[in-house]
Formats: structure tokens, sequence, C-alpha cells
């Protein structure tokens, strides 16, 4: 049997596991479940033995189903105190001909920066390399040249977050493989490579942190976070209708709107362009009374506008974060679209007020759109993809992440497995060599 990828993507309010496997020729989905998550909050562990114990839980789970044993994963992980630092470094180019293995020198080149102790480096990712002068090359591989320079993009996190999360999961009974973080997964599962090239802003909302991610030129040049998210909502409806937890969440699922649901013909112009403002002729009006649960038990009506109100403000709060961010940003970097994913996302009205605040094109992301890209690049039958039922029902924003990691996985174990392949027929070739010359 071929070596089975597992992710387990460890959010605040779900455990989610994927386990599929990778030919060479295709992907095989397997199995894909999500279980109830305690122990951690805005990406920080709080209870270490309540996230063990849901992590333990949700491997059994899989292990019982699919009649094996998990002892390797990788983890999909999204913690508050991201960092992202711009380096570069350059080697000379020692055969003329960029070879791999120079690409790779001249990554390490720009990866040699003092780190200090209490970050952790979680991804080196590429965002351009140079060859002598000729600037804006994403593979240089073949190319002639005496000096070859690479532009990477570190990210780290805070070291003490991430081995609580490792130990968290080796007291559950696995090895963590790789750590990918969830601002890079979301981007994997959503985007194309058109969307990259084009310039873009990856808005993941999960239930506990909202991740940012801005891709431009093909290469991510931005990533962070920040505490704020969907369970700040619920939190919200909870405590102004003096609710319980599981109430506002229902409440929130079944009536919220990020939209204010306002008078706009007795309103200024500026709040009528500060708005794109889409009816939908099934949700209630202003006057119209819900009926919730209080905490005695006992039914209570109240109306519309004051969920609509709670929901909004909130909402509002978490986009102009994301837009004081990117006016932030030192760089000057061309952003054409906005993509939402994760279960947030798909709350009502979000993905237009995002479009009305941020000024820019919003849609929602999907994970089956990172999988097509795949395939395109790979050469395979991209209508495969739908052709798996399992990954066919998860095709969800609230599985962006998980499926963007294993987009990631796999990615790498292509990766290697050409490198693995071109070395061998480099050795083939040389002892072909040094066989006329001895003869």
């Amino acid at each position: 049997m071929d070596e089975l990828l597992k992710i387990v993507d460890i959010g605040t309010s779900k455990i989610s596991i994927l386990v599929g496997k990778f030919d060479g020729q295709k992907i095989d989905i397997i199995f894909i479940s999500s279980y109830p998550s305690s122990g951690i909050k805005k990406g920080k562990v709080v209870d270490m033995e309540a996230l063990t114990n849901s992590i333990k839980r949700a491997i059994g789970d899989c292990e019982g189903k699919l009649n094996i044993k998990i002892k390797k994963a990788a983890i999909c992980y999204s913690g508050v105190d991201i960092k992202g630092i711009h380096s570069s470094g350059n080697i000379r180019i020692r055969k003329k001909m960029i070879t791999e293995e120079d690409v790779n020198f001249a990554i390490d080149s720009a990866s040699a920066m003092v780190i200090p102790q209490d970050r952790e480096v979680i991804h080196v990712l590429p965002v351009e390399f140079i060859v002598d002068e000729n600037t804006g090359i994403k593979d240089p591989i073949g190319m002639r040249g005496l000096r070859l320079e690479a532009k990477v993009y570190i990210i780290t996190a805070a070291s003490n977050q991430i081995q609580n999360i490792l130990t968290c999961c080796t007291k559950a009974g696995f090895e963590v493989e790789e750590v990918i973080l969830q601002g890079v997964a979301s981007s994997e599962a959503v985007l194309s490579q058109h969307d990259k090239d084009l310039g873009c802003l990856v808005i993941d909302v999960g239930a506990g942190t909202t991740d940012i991610s801005i891709f431009s030129d093909g290469y991510i040049k931005y990533l962070s976070n920040f505490g704020i998210a969907g369970n700040h909502i619920t939190n919200d409806l909870a405590i102004g209708l003096k609710i319980s937890h599981t109430e506002a969440e229902r409440i929130k699922k079944q009536f919220g709107n990020a939209i204010p649901k306002i008078n706009f013909l007795s309103t200024g112009s500026k709040l009528r362009e500060n708005y794109m403002i889409i009816e939908d002729l099934n949700s209630p009006n202003s006057t119209t009374e819900i009926e919730i649960i209080g905490t005695d038990r006992n039914p209570v009506k109240i109306p519309y506008s004051v969920i609509n109100e709670i929901v909004n403000a909130r909402c509002e709060e978490i986009i102009d974060i994301i837009k004081n961010e990117i006016s932030s940003l030192q760089e000057e970097i061309n952003i054409s679209s906005a993509i939402l994913t994760g279960g947030t996302s798909l709350l009502q009205g979000f993905a237009p007020l995002a479009e009305s605040l941020l000024s820019l094109p919003v849609r929602i992301g999907r994970p089956d759109a990172g999988l097509i890209s795949l395939f395109s690049e790979m050469g395979w039958d991209d209508s495969l993809v739908y052709e798996n039922e399992i990954l066919a029902n998860s095709f969800s924003p609230e599985y962006s992440s998980l499926i963007g990691a294993f987009i990631y996985r796999t990615r790498e174990k292509i990766y290697n497995e050409t490198s693995n392949d071109l070395k061998k027929i480099f050795e083939k070739v040389k002892k072909w060599i040094n066989s006329l010359i001895n003869k």
C-alpha cells in the first residue's frame, strides 16, 4: 500500500483529520472528518490536558474507522504570534548552469539569519530569484549565470506555543512530521496560480483566529493573523442576549447577518456609499421578532434588529483590522481581489460587507480551486477532483486549511520524488561515463 499522508488540523472549535495517498499518478482521499476541540483559544493552548484528550479522541476515531495506526502526521495550526521576515542571500554559481543544489544553497544563504530564542522558524518561502541582474525569476534551474540571489519570506512563531502544541500531539500518541500554518495552507487550497500572479488577499476567518495572506507576482509577500474571529461574534450574542454559548452559536448560524439592516432612504449619501446592500427576500426584517432560549430555558422573543446590530459590529471590527493592516504595509503590493474562506466566511452578508469596506472584489474561496490547480500543473485530468466522493462532500470553506495542508504536503512529495529521480538519472549517467573512461 502506498504511504498515507495524514493531516491533523488543530483549531479552536474543531479538530479535523484527513488521510489520503499520492501514488505519483493520482490523489486518493480516503478519510475526512471533524471533531470538537477544547483547550485552545485564539490560537493559544490554555489547557494542555483538554487539548491532548481532544486530539486523542479524534485520532482514535480515525484509527478505528480505517483500521490503521497513526504514528506520524503533519499538523495545521494557527498561532496568534506569527511574524514574517524578508531576507535575501546570494551564491556564486559553480558550474555556470544553475542546478537544484545551487537553488537550495541560495535559499539556505538567505535563511542564515539570527532568529530570537523565543521564536521558531515554521516556513521559508521563496519570493524571487535573481540571476546576475535579471530579476523576477521564479525557477532559475537550468539557466546560465555567474551569481544567484534568492529572496525569501521567513515565517516564525512563538516557540513556547509551538512546543505546547507538539507536546499535546506527542501525548496523544503520534509524532509531528511538519507544522503548516493555516494561512499558508488555506492559500494553497483556494488559490490558482493565476490568482497568485495577479495579486490577491486571502482571509481565513475561523473560530478563534483570522489569518491573512497576501500574494503578488506568484509568491506570498505577507502573512499575519490576529485573535478575533467567529467565536467573538458568538460570545457577543451570548452576552448581549443573555443566552448560552450553544444557543448563541445557533442564532449566529441561523439568523446572523453581517450587513446592517437600516433604512438607507433616510440616511446620508456617505452611509449609502459605504455599503453594498444585497437584500435577501427570505431574511427577516428589522421588525421581525426571533424566538430564543434564555438561560432559564424559557423561550424569549427579541427583535431581529438587535441580533443584526451585534453581528454587524463585530464583523466590521474584523474587516477594519484587516484593512488597517493592509494599509500599514511599507511595500507597495498590488492586490486585485480578496478571497474569503474559513467557517465564518459562510456567515450571511460577510462577503458583501468585506467587499464594501475593503473596496476590493471579494469571493468565497473553496478548496477545490487549489486541487484543480495542482491537477492542471501535473497534467492530470482535473475532472477526477470531483469523482472522489469524500472530497466532493468536503468542498466547504470550513475545510480549506485541512485540504490546503494536504495539497502542500503533496507538492513536497512530488518535489522530493522528482529530485530523487533526477539524482538517480545523474548517478546512472555518471556511472556510464566512468565505464567509458575505464574501458
